[in-house]
């Protein structure tokens, strides 16, 4: 191995990945998520509780908890942030440049996944820093650094090595560059948690040799939190407690050396997809890696495709009539008009949530939005990419308007499509519940903001999805908690959260603006 060639893979591929805008974006989000798991006491939550006791705001206890909810998303995140290099190559034209480089498959594929563990790692240092103030802030006890830094190592590196592994495979096997790598990823993450049931439903959990196979840790660490505090089942994230009990210290001794072998079994475990990468790596071969359609990845999906193909040719009787619209109003009819056209399955869901919507009961109303946002969450993640992944950036930006017009275009379809698929509960819920009615609607235009300031800046829906996913995950898990209720669908949002999701939607919007027209001026 020739180590001046691996530093400088190293630190290129550390250096691309630090100057996404996505990068920002995310870990932005990661600080925000742990700030408002890490509640105040004062209004009656806390981080972690056992029964009716809050666990103090030490340094074990904030960093295990900020880690745990970091792991969680980043596990997934992570992996989106990532991957993609070898579609960039091909894009750009440096494929055929790498692949004649004088670099074995080893070093170049273990450049690139050691560049992808330390991005991460960087991303979550970040993290940790911005946990230390919240410590200063709302910290009980002395800051103690070594336990901040031992407890995100150990809970977060074998999840990061995981994304970064995954992802590498990913972009070395033809196979899996597109959906179906992200698909396979998403089964993965989502599979972890099938561990905790399983585990926690003994009558005496305890930590056990299988538990390795839990990469994230999340089995392993509740069971030896649980065993410290001495009871079979604690919250974390946000929960209420009685301000009369004794508030509980943290435990002494978490990591024991029977936790610290499960987490380097885990951190090996992770590895073993960095090993098939380098077998099935393509080395940018034009016959292994020329372009296919997303839509053939899957012979079922594509069956279903060709049979709503009808469905698609009707919506696209409509762009005619766009087409004779004049001004924004036009174009954004026809972007939303593509999106459904593209799209004929989820054309034909939306359909149904809207059925749902209108004969559902009011108490219903909740699972009807929830399903109806996925839907949406998921068409439009896309759309603001769109004109990259089609390399129709040039031609778009001479179109009446420029970026500016498109930018804005791309944003109001999004919203448009969250209109049209939520339109039932929305004017129901503005006659019997304004206030939920406000939260959706604030709610579509925060995260049609988002999606389109990470499509345009990042070239991928990808960072999107993962964080949409993530914030969808937790707003099931804690529906008690207003700020993870967006668009009110669990009935907790209130004023203040309707409005700052509002402000917030209205600054990435004039960011997004600025960024796009200064990009392509």
């Amino acid at each position: 191995m020739n180590p001046a060639a691996f530093k400088a893979l190293v630190l290129n591929e550390l250096r691309l990945r630090s100057r996404r805008i996505g990068s920002l974006v995310c870990v932005l989000a990661v600080i925000v998520i742990s700030w408002l798991v890490v509640a105040d006491p004062a209004g009656g939550r806390a981080m972690m509780t056992m029964g009716k006791q809050r666990v103090a705001y030490e340094s074990l206890t904030l960093a295990f908890g900020t880690a745990t909810i970091a792991g969680m998303l980043m596990g997934l995140a992570g992996f989106y942030l990532v991957r993609g290099r070898t579609q960039e190559d091909l894009r750009s034209g440096t494929g055929g440049l790498l692949a004649s480089a004088p670099v074995g498959n080893v070093l170049f594929l273990l450049a690139r996944w050691c560049g992808a563990v330390l991005y991460l790692l960087s991303l979550m240092g970040a993290l940790m820093l911005s946990v230390w103030v919240l410590h200063l802030v709302r910290g009980e006890g002395p800051l103690q650094p070594w336990v901040y830094l031992q407890t995100y190592l150990l809970v977060l590196t074998p999840t990061l090595m995981l994304a970064a592994s995954v992802a590498t495979l990913c972009d070395a096997w033809a196979p899996l560059m597109g959906k179906r790598g992200d698909l396979l990823f998403f089964m993965l993450w989502v599979a972890q948690f099938m561990f905790m049931p399983v585990t926690l439903s003994a009558a005496q959990p305890s930590l056990s040799g299988w538990q390795v196979f839990d990469i994230s840790g999340l089995t392993s660490h509740i069971v030896r939190m649980s065993e410290l505090l001495h009871v079979q089942h604690f919250s974390i994230g946000g929960s209420p407690f009685d301000s009369s009990l004794p508030v509980l210290p943290a435990p002494d001794g978490f990591w024991s050396l029977q936790l610290l072998a499960l987490r380097l079994g885990s951190a090996l475990l992770a590895l073993l997809p960095l090993g098939l990468a380098v077998a099935l790596f393509h080395r940018y071969s034009p016959d292994k890696v020329k372009a296919r359609e997303n839509g053939k990845l899957f012979a079922l999906l594509a069956w279903v495709q060709h049979l709503l193909q009808p469905l698609s040719r009707a919506v696209n009787r409509l762009l005619p009539l766009c087409a004779r619209w004049p001004g924004l109003a036009g174009q954004v009819a026809a972007e939303t008009v593509v999106s459904l056209s593209v799209s004929p399955l989820a054309l034909l869901l939306g359909a149904g949530v809207i059925v749902a919507g209108v004969a559902s009961p009011a108490h219903r109303l909740g699972p009807v939005l929830c399903a109806a946002a996925v839907l949406w969450g998921i068409l439009i993640s896309d759309i603001a990419a769109r004109d990259h992944q089609a390399r129709a950036l040039a031609l778009t930006n001479v179109t009446l308007g420029g970026p500016r017009a498109r930018y804005l275009r791309q944003w109001l379809a999004s919203l448009v499509l969250g209109v049209i698929f939520s339109l039932p509960v929305l004017l129901r819920w503005s006659v019997e519940q304004p206030l939920l009615a406000a939260a959706l609607l604030s709610g579509l235009i925060f995260l049609s903001a988002v999606a389109s300031f990470l499509g345009q800046s990042t070239g991928s829906g990808r960072a999107y999805l993962s964080l949409f996913l993530f914030g969808f995950y937790l707003s099931v898990q804690t529906p008690k908690m207003a700020w993870f209720d967006p668009m009110g669908f669990n009935g907790s949002a209130n004023a203040t959260t309707v409005g700052s999701y509002l402000l917030i939607a209205l600054a990435l919007l004039a960011a997004g603006l600025g960024l796009n027209q200064r990009r392509h001026a």
